[in-house]
C-alpha cells in the first residue's frame, strides 16, 4: 500500500525533481509552482517524457494520456493535486 503524501509534500517533491532535472537555479525569474511550465519553456518535449516517468515511479501511479491534456499538468501545483488524485484512486 502506498503511504499516502500530503499535497505539498507532493509539491515539494515535482519542484526538485524539475529544478534538478533541468537545471533551474532557486533564483530563477518566472519560475514558481504556478507557472506554465511548458510555455514558460522550463520542460520541454523530451522534459515531459522525463517528468512522467518520474512522477509514475516516484509516486506509484499512471499518467494516460488524457491526464497530459489536463490543466492541472501545466503548472507543479496543479501536478501535485492530480498525483494526489491519483494515488487517492489506488488507494479506494
Amino acid at each position: 500500500m502506498i503511504r499516502m503524501l500530503e499535497k505539498e509534500t507532493i509539491a515539494e517533491k515535482i519542484e526538485q525533481f524539475i529544478r534538478n532535472t533541468f537545471g533551474i537555479p532557486e533564483d530563477t525569474d518566472g519560475f514558481g509552482r504556478t507557472c506554465d511550465l511548458f510555455e514558460s519553456g522550463f520542460v520541454d518535449s523530451m522534459g515531459l517524457i522525463k517528468l512522467i516517468s518520474f512522477l509514475e515511479s516516484a509516486f506509484g501511479i499512471l499518467i494516460d494520456e488524457d491526464h497530459l491534456f489536463d490543466e492541472r499538468f501545466l503548472t507543479i501545483d496543479g501536478e501535485s493535486r492530480l498525483v494526489f488524485e491519483l494515488m487517492n484512486q489506488l488507494n479506494e
